[in-house]
């Protein structure tokens, strides 16, 4: 038996016209994460999903070059992350995190752009995941996201400028002991040239020389700054420590003495931060809404630990709603039949269908005009979010005016595109094949199942198509959706939850699952680290039987639950994320074992962060995210085969941040929300006389 990467669904859209170019209508980012600016006061992004590196003159109002493409040869990359300028040669470091090695790019100013050489990958160093890189004095210093040292440890390499290996940094040497390093991130530096670690694994920002001994904060005496809900980054700017993600949706900005001064709020999961020649100027990159942003702010004004918006005075990148496009794919549902047609909807109408598309491009635009430059960033944010959402509702009327229906709308795999506020269908697998099929969703729609009533609910228009469960991770509410065929469109039949702590509400849902047995919805209550299970009865009313767990590492307790299986006898399998493990119970809540604990491996029950979880043919599949590998076991906890591979090859199934997974007849759909596409495996038995279609 074995499981192997067959194909994924989810449309490229990159080409570049003749440069140079405009950027408004051209360029179609995917989750873009590193920038800088080069020594003629271009502009350099990592378009990271997209495997290129492209370049933007300073008004951002052209493309003026691109580099790369996907590989691993010298001219290649797979997940270009992060960017860092010579400070005095046209050079530019590229941290090349799938072929797990540096590239020195140089360049000229007319955009003559050559890699002079890779580094980091030789026997003697290997560089496992090449995250944030800093550079002082002719020393590069790179933070190894992924290694393993003593107890799964990470480090820092430090480099020659050339990129000849000098030496490793291990540990953090504190007053009060040494400080481990656990997926660091981001790396920036002071004017003295203190290093700054974003330590993500630990949620800390730590401070020390290029030897590895630790600079106290004089605010606090320790090294680090903690009490951070996430370090996704750091940088020092303006005598200022900015750290994104420590608070939600926010960038946490500091003094070099570690106190907070205040946050910068408006923001929705941004990265990267790098200083603008102009004064008060950022660039920020926001992967998730797949943007790159220029804001205002003067940082040593913000003191009192005071709540402030930036002035957004600039936004680029297309949005991801191109035909078969998805932009942040979370959840798959159903299946479909074998032997489908690759023209899933009918378009009778081209010519109007043409003409109106434009017209809705052409409001776009005006949108777009009418939103003056230096908008508070939390304004920017619910504009554009209001933008594109009123666009959904008039795409939908589009596509019913069209009657651009799905032939056979009972055989079809639904997926969640939160990003763009709509379940998107398939009957094909092909990789431009999703179509919408849904009214607007609201923002934060996440978790999905297929559920198909035991006999027919009042006011239930097609019985023949199952019912769509779908969970809001932001408001935590549940929302079934029917088909109707009169529209070819899914539309709201009831819903249930809230946000909240009661019994009968729900905090951050996530995975959803229906019981083969009793027919009833298991949802992975993340926020309150616990199981919610929900019934619909005979008159279409959501009602709650039971929720169990609690927060805790023993049995019967969660740390963020996130998603749930159920076999053929009623037993329970649950992803408890942070324990590391798969927790297993009785259809009556009681534990009956579990299996797996913290590690780094591919071919084992270690686990590391395990985010989803399905049941198909008698086995479990599990997808391991730091680990980036889909894992197969027996129910007992005996492992079978495994998937493995990070990076952004679409060709080769490789993974980058897999979210809820689903699996039927020995397919495996693994939605990639960073990559935007949904990875399609097949799982042989080799012990069954049924063949898995190809």
């Amino acid at each position: 038996m074995g499981i192997e990467f067959q194909s994924y669904i989810g449309r490229v859209v990159e080409r570049l016209p003749e440069l140079p170019c405009a950027v408004e209508g051209n360029v179609s980012f995917n989750t873009p994460v590193g920038s800088c600016v080069d020594r003629y006061g271009n502009l350099w992004l990592a378009d990271t999903a997209h495997n290129r590196i492209l370049i933007f003159d300073y008004a951002l109002e052209q493309v003026i070059g691109h580099f790369g493409t996907i590989g691993s040869g010298p001219q290649a990359f797979n997940m270009p992350f992060r960017l860092l300028a010579h400070p005095e040669q046209p050079w530019i470091y590229v941290s090349d995190i799938g072929n797990r090695r540096i590239h020195l790019l140089t360049y000229d100013e007319q955009l003559n752009i050559t890699s002079q050489h890779c580094f980091g990958d030789e026997p003697h160093v290997q560089l496992q995941g090449p995250n944030g890189l800093a550079f002082y004095q002719g020393e590069l210093c790179v933070a190894d996201e992924f290694y393993e040292g003593e107890g799964g440890a990470s480090r820092l390499v430090v480099f020659s400028e050339t990129g000849e290996y000098r030496r490793s940094i291990h540990q953090i040497e504190g007053p009060d002991g040494p400080i481990h390093l656990l997926w660091p991130q981001g790396l920036s530096l002071d004017q003295q040239g203190a290093l700054y670690i974003a330590n993500t694994g630990f949620a800390t920002v730590v401070r020390c020389d290029w030897q590895g001994q630790g600079l106290p904060f004089e605010g606090t005496q320790k090294c680090y700054i903690d009490g951070l809900a996430l370090a996704r980054d750091v940088a020092v700017i303006q005598n200022r420590i900015l750290i994104p993600g420590a608070e939600p949706n926010a960038i946490s900005v500091y003094d070099l003495e570690g106190r907070l001064q205040g946050v910068l709020d408006g923001f929705f999961a941004p990265i990267q931060v790098t200083s603008l020649p102009e004064k008060n100027r950022l660039l920020i990159t926001e992967p998730i809404l797949a943007s790159l942003q220029v804001h205002q702010v003067h940082l040593p004004s913000l003191k009192d630990q005071t709540v402030r918006a930036t002035k957004v005075l600039q936004r680029i990148g297309d949005e991801r709603d191109n035909p078969g496009q998805f932009h942040f794919v979370t959840a798959v549902a159903g299946q479909m039949t074998d032997n489908q047609s690759s023209s899933p909807r009918r378009q009778p109408f081209p010519l109007l269908e043409s003409w109106l598309n434009h017209q809705l491009g052409w409001q776009d635009k005006l949108f777009q005009a009418m939103q003056p430059a230096g908008m508070p960033s939390w304004f920017s944010l619910a504009v554009a979010a209001q933008t594109e959402w009123v666009q959904r509702w008039q795409q939908t009327w589009l596509r019913i005016l069209l009657n651009d229906k799905f032939d056979d709308p009972e055989a079809l795999l639904w997926m969640v595109d939160a990003g763009n506020y709509q379940l998107q269908a398939s009957d094909s697998g092909q990789a431009d094949s999703a179509s919408p099929i849904s009214l607007p969703l609201l923002p934060g729609s996440l978790g999905i199942a297929a559920y198909t009533p035991r006999t027919r609910l009042p006011g239930q228009v097609d019985a023949s198509v199952p019912m769509m469960i779908v969970g809001n991770y932001l408001s935590g509410i549940v929302s079934v959706f029917q088909y109707d065929p009169r529209l070819g469109e899914l539309i709201p039949y009831t819903f249930f939850g809230g946000l909240g702590a009661e019994p009968w509400q729900l905090n951050k849902p996530q995975g959803i699952e229906i019981d083969p047995v009793t027919n009833d919805i298991f949802i992975a209550d993340s926020g309150n680290n616990r199981i919610a299970r929900w019934r619909i009865n005979a008159l279409g009313i959501a009602g709650l039987v039971e929720v169990f767990g609690r927060l805790g590492d023993g049995h019967g307790q969660f740390h963020t639950p996130t998603d749930i299986t159920v076999i053929e006898n009623g037993d329970l399998y649950i992803t408890d994320q942070t324990n590391n493990r798969i927790e297993i119970y009785d259809n009556q809540h009681r534990w009956i074992g579990s299996f797996g604990q913290e590690g780094y491996g591919t071919r084992s029950d270690d686990f590391l962060l395990p985010t989803s979880i399905d049941y198909d043919g008698g086995y479990l599949f599990i997808s391991d995210l730091v680990n980036r590998a889909i894992k197969v076991f027996q129910p007992d906890g005996t492992f079978v085969d495994s998937f493995c591979g990070f990076g952004a090859d679409p060709d080769k199934g490789q993974l980058w941040m897999p979210y809820l997974m689903h699996v039927r007849k020995g397919r495996v759909y693994l939605p990639d929300c960073a990559l935007n596409r949904i990875n399609v495996y097949r799982f042989h038995h080799l012990n069954s006389h049924e063949e898995v279609p190809a």
